[in-house]
């Protein structure tokens, strides 16, 4: 059991340091993960992932077998079938599924990549060591098993990456959402951090399923209780919260308006008061528009015209939409938003005119 030789000594070294190649694809897909997360370490972000995603990754062949089999055994009960032929058939899709593991294996095997020695927490070796059975399916080779679990991370969509990475914050969360526990939270909030008092409701997906947030009801930490508002957090970049003792309920009232504001606006965009705002957009500012849809607030029909959307949605989502569009789109009002715009190319070209 665990990665030993026949003699009885480790396969990992005393320094904890493992040879790792990582194909191209994957080392993007992570140096943008631990920009994201705010990692600056490779080792420390691969040992998270490791720790975080072994037990559920198809590439740990022998858990997941095992927990397929399960899963396998209660799908078929109640079927017509007797006990052998119930295990005949269990038996046959396992063979197939290990297969399938066994051909994206050997590809990682093959795959050209960078190789680069990363230091293994003292958590993660132990496992490795003594409580690990997946040495016989890796050929005694424990960079190859920590090279699939990474790989196979790195080839799920990002919704599923942040899950797992942010594994115990979403266990804590999750936990206060069903106990009904207020939670502190530490947030960047208009560029000024600030501590926030949360009452979790769930964690949504956005409309693309690309990125999960945490709706909820918030209020600064010098606020009173009934100052509270709708709000979100995103799950990519909330820091670990506090889980407090205290409990709070949300009345039907108080649910119905988070439902309702769900319902007509992006998950990412709940901090802030919705209002009217107008878009004026070039030609070419319309054909983006129609192509850019993540993010994209929807305009309002009835009070468009063919140059001047409309629409009904907080400032912050217009302005992170429209600011990329430059002279193509032009904010018509409110007039503080509009001011925002100005201000904010005005400080982008004063950085550039120093090198005209």
């Amino acid at each position: 059991m665990g990665f030993i030789n026949e003699n009885g000594y480790p396969l990992i070294n005393e320094e904890q340091k493992v040879r790792i190649t990582l194909s191209s694809k994957a080392q993007i897909i992570m140096n943008e993960d631990m920009d994201v997360f705010g990692i600056s370490k490779a080792a420390a972000f691969i040992n998270t992932v490791f720790s975080n995603f072994k037990t559920e990754a198809r590439s740990s062949i022998s858990l997941y077998l095992q927990q397929r089999e399960i899963e396998l055994d209660r799908l078929f009960t109640g079927a017509n079938l007797d006990s052998a032929s119930k295990q005949i058939a269990i038996e046959q899709l396992l063979y197939a599924e290990k297969k399938e593991i066994d051909k994206k294996i050997a590809n990682y095997k093959t795959l050209k990549g960078k190789s680069k020695l990363y230091h293994i927490n003292d958590c993660n070796v132990e496992y490795l060591l003594n409580d690990c059975d997946e040495d016989q399916h890796y050929n005694n080779r424990p960079g190859l098993y920590i090279r699939s679990v990474i790989e196979e991370y790195c080839s799920l969509p990002f919704i599923k990456r942040e899950r797992i990475y942010r594994k115990e914050i979403y266990e804590i969360i999750e936990h206060a959402c069903q106990e009904k526990k207020i939670l502190k939270v530490k947030a960047n909030y208009y560029g000024k951090d600030q501590l926030f008092y949360v009452y979790p409701y769930k964690i949504v997906p956005d409309s693309f399923h690309t990125q999960s947030y945490l709706i909820c009801y918030s209020r600064k930490a010098e606020e009173e209780e009934h100052c509270k508002v709708v709000a979100s957090f995103s799950m990519a970049r909330i820091n670990t919260p506090t889980m407090l003792t205290k409990t709070f309920h949300l009345n039907k009232q108080e649910i119905a308006n988070i439902e309702s504001q769900l319902s007509t606006y992006s998950p990412a965009y709940l901090v802030g008061k919705p209002e009217q705002i107008k878009v004026k957009l070039t030609s070419k500012g319309k054909r983006s528009y129609q192509s850019r849809l993540y993010s994209r607030p929807e305009k309002i029909e009835a009070l468009s015209t063919d140059d001047i959307y409309v629409f009904d949605c907080t400032p912050q989502q217009v302005f992170n939409y429209f600011f990329s569009f430059g002279a193509d789109a032009e904010i018509i009002s409110p007039e503080y938003l509009r001011n925002r715009f100005l201000n904010t190319y005005k400080q982008a070209l004063t950085k550039y005119s120093r090198l005209l």
